[in-house]
């Protein structure tokens, strides 16, 4: 597994979700539907990266396990080292 590249992406996901709960706490001038759909986005991206990380310390990241593993079997084919 590519943990460092698994960390790098859970930090720019980190980074923007900073950047779009900045906009939408700011005064709204325009409508901001855009940036609450692109925050759901990226809280889902994250949190599939989280379990991600937990599946591989042997730890489950909710309590629905069989989701975890779900979640961790999908997403580990993307952190994949090449052989």
């Amino acid at each position: 597994m590519n943990i460092q590249q698994l960390n790098t992406d859970l930090r720019e996901i980190e980074d923007r979700i900073r950047e779009v709960k900045a906009a939408l706490r700011s005064t709204w001038t325009t409508p901001m539907g855009k940036f609450q759909y692109e925050l759901i986005d990226l809280k889902a991206r994250s949190t599939e990266r989280y379990i991600l990380r937990a599946w591989l310390r042997g730890k489950f990241h909710t309590a629905d396990h069989d989701y975890c593993k779900e979640v961790a079997e999908q997403a580990k084919s993307q952190y994949a080292l090449a052989a």
